[in-house]
């Protein structure tokens, strides 16, 4: 007889989810206990640990917990699809990822277009930072991600490329700097920096300023892309950004001016990320990938053109 129940592969896939049997248990509206005597009952069922305990910082999932829990998110999602109407529809759980700073932006747009053409995928999204995302990625807690790719190659993880995108200065409006229509990253040494502070990002917007053999003068940091484009648009310093949305405006309503970089900068790669276990990726995913190329492609070259064009 079957020595397991989907209700445990639920839990054990909502903690590898999650990062932890007690957020697992909140999300699930159900006891930690619950959650934890699952994960007990699996690891005797299959004589082998599917997490590593850290103090105070969750579970991580052990190599056999990867494995395992691939396969435990293929039978749930062929339970889901089992437990509704039969039809010739793609239906299911597809889990995402988005980092922060393009969420906003895109995500919604490409959720809708998802949705209008698979309206029977439900999708379960996580914004974060791209370390975050990479490491819900290779312990295969998410299905998929969007992302840029600043040097992300590892293993447990497989990119596929979207759109180039290049680096602009943001600044007040009114600034000095923004009666011209391009600049140089030695103009804007000169002036107090706000950053992006996100992990890859922030090196990234530095490492601009070092290939232009200049320091900058940083002012403040924030992960938040509209707290940045506050601070600038209140006149307490310039910025480097590449995620561009689609209003010029802060969101208390005041101006910024968005300028062209001049010189050779790296661009910032927008990317599909995907765990790398060998095989296709989940079939849910494709359609994702689809909506994501809908949406970017018919704005690629404008994307890459406007992120520096003059108001």
């Amino acid at each position: 007889m079957m020595q397991i129940n989907l209700r445990q592969l639920e839990y054990f896939a909502a903690a590898a989810h999650h990062g932890g049997a007690a957020r697992a248990a909140q999300a699930l509206g159900v006891s930690q206990p619950s959650v934890s005597k699952a994960i007990a009952d699996l690891e005797v069922l299959w004589g082998e640990a599917l997490f590593v305990r850290l103090h105070a910082r969750g579970m991580e999932l052990t190599a056999a917990g990867v494995a395992r829990h691939r396969a435990a998110q293929a039978l749930l999602e062929q339970a889901r699809t089992l437990a509704g109407p039969r039809s010739g529809a793609l239906a299911g759980l597809l889990r995402v990822g988005c980092l922060s700073t393009l969420a906003p932006r895109w995500l919604p747009v490409i959720l809708a277009h998802l949705r209008a053409a698979h309206p029977a995928i439900e999708v379960q999204f996580h914004e974060d930072d791209t370390e975050s995302l990479m490491r819900m990625l290779a312990r295969g807690a998410l299905d998929v991600a969007l992302l840029y790719d600043l040097g992300l190659a590892r293993s447990g993880v497989r990119l596929e490329p979207v759109v180039d995108l290049v680096p602009y200065a943001l600044l007040p409006w009114g600034h000095p700097l923004a009666a011209a229509s391009s600049l140089r990253l030695s103009e804007l040494a000169r002036e107090p920096l706000v950053l992006i502070n996100l992990p890859h990002s922030r090196e990234y917007f530095l490492s601009l300023f070092r290939s232009a053999g200049v320091t900058p003068r940083i002012v403040c940091e924030s992960p938040s892309l509209e707290t940045v484009r506050g601070l600038v648009a209140n006149g307490l310093g310039v910025s480097l950004l590449t995620t561009r949305p689609v209003s010029d405006r802060s969101h208390d309503g005041k101006r910024v001016a968005c300028r062209r970089l001049r010189g050779r900068l790296a661009v910032q790669s927008v990317v599909l990320a995907y765990p790398d276990s060998g095989a296709s990726p989940a079939a849910l995913a494709q359609p994702f990938a689809r909506a994501v190329q809908a949406v970017f492609a018919p704005q690629a070259d404008d994307l890459t053109r406007r992120a520096g064009v003059q108001n």
